[in-house]
């Protein structure tokens, strides 16, 4: 199968997209036959990545019309062995370490080391500045078994475009 767009949005994120872009993506992944596993898990991982794209855009307006750049946007592709998530939106450069040290942390991790660091970090007690236990990064490479990718690249003195790419085996 050639790759197929399920999921295509660019623009604000709110708790109202998030639930727009879960229904849009239930239609799809009935449409395309994914198997009820498969849409559980993306599911998941849909809920983690877009509700850290609402944590960190929150302090920055999108215009789609004057600067497309700095909307944050999500798509979902599938080919015959994957759906791919795919976000991105403006981050604080004054995030972008934290960022690039939770995710590397998990990444560096294998499958068990994973589970010892999701039991740590639910017992621990502590938030990040943005609220979140780091539960999230940690979710998601569990859920797909697949290291989490990132880039981030300046936009302006302030800001930096974080995009995050992680990848479900069918």
């Amino acid at each position: 199968m050639l790759n197929k767009s399920l999921v295509s949005y660019q623009g604000p994120v709110s708790f109202s997209t998030i639930e727009s872009l879960l229904s849009e993506f239930k239609h799809a992944a009935q449409e395309h036959e994914i198997s009820f596993k498969a849409y559980k898990k993306m599911v998941s991982i849909m809920i983690e990545a877009l509700e850290n794209v609402t944590k960190y855009s929150d302090e920055f307006q999108c215009n789609l019309d004057e600067e497309k750049n700095f909307c944050p946007s999500c798509f979902i592709n599938r080919n015959t062995n994957v759906i791919e998530l795919i976000t991105s939106n403006p981050v604080r450069i004054a995030h972008v370490n934290s960022l690039r040290t939770r995710i590397d942390n998990v990444n560096n991790r294998d499958k068990e080391e994973l589970k010892e660091l999701y039991r740590s970090t639910i017992t621990n007690g502590e938030f990040s500045p943005k609220g979140g236990a780091g539960l999230g990064f940690i979710e998601m490479a569990k859920t797909t078994g697949n290291k989490l990718e990132y880039t981030f690249e300046d936009l302006t003195k302030e800001y930096s475009l974080y995009t995050f790419r992680v990848v479900l085996n069918l």
